[in-house]
């Protein structure tokens, strides 16, 4: 496994924390016609018409409502579980080719005069390995939906509101700058994941612990 592929899945799942629904639009859209993710087996649902159109047209609404006074505050708290819930689904659907089928196999040593025999069944380990996926995937979302909320809550403090709407154009840019490196770069994706939480996990736990 490429470590660096996972750019993929944790990318999109840190950007649905700022977008719920665009990340997974865009996962279905390069899975079922341009072939850039290979889903997970159990996620291929998200590419049927009736789930792309449902996406679409949430997506469509975010796009709306976070831009309007008052609205965006109500649709930011219905989104404290939708964002982390779908960082963890498009992180799993997204790992096709990132988690390859992997098992522990059987085997045995001599040892001595006897033999010890220590054996394994083929045991998969994938869904253990997926489960990681998800819970590292909604803890993405949701570490981008907090930063998400408390700045627009210290926007409305400071400017009673005025700046939120650049501020949603600006997150609005940045769901598509992670989603494009997420498909194209998973690489430099990863590698600006790692920064990223270098700098926010900090302040997160601070944020959590000591305050």
């Amino acid at each position: 496994m490429d470590i660096t592929s996972l750019g993929t899945p944790f990318g999109l799942a840190f950007a649905s924390g700022l977008n719920a629904y665009l990340p997974l639009l865009a996962c279905a859209i390069s899975a079922r016609w341009l072939h850039l993710v290979r889903l997970n087996p159990n996620f291929t649902f998200i590419t049927s018409n009736w789930f792309i159109t449902a996406l679409a047209l949430l997506t469509i609404l975010d796009f709306f409502a976070d831009k309007i006074p008052l609205i965006e505050h109500i649709w930011n708290a219905i989104h404290t579980v939708v964002r982390p819930f779908a960082g963890a689904i498009v992180a799993v659907a997204a790992s096709g080719q990132a988690i390859p089928e992997m098992h522990i196999t059987s085997f045995s040593s001599l040892y001595g005069s006897g033999i010890v025999l220590a054996a394994l069944n083929a045991i998969p380990l994938t869904g253990m390995v997926l489960l990681v996926i998800l819970l590292i995937g909604a803890g993405l979302a949701a570490l981008s939906h907090t930063t998400k909320s408390t700045t627009r809550l210290l926007s409305t403090i400071v400017s009673a509101g005025f700046l939120n709407i650049g501020l949603s154009v600006i997150e609005d840019v940045l769901v598509i700058v992670f989603v494009l490196l997420s498909l194209f770069a998973s690489a430099i994706m990863f590698i600006l994941l790692v920064l990223i939480l270098l700098i926010l996990l900090p302040q997160f736990i601070r944020g959590r612990f000591f305050t």
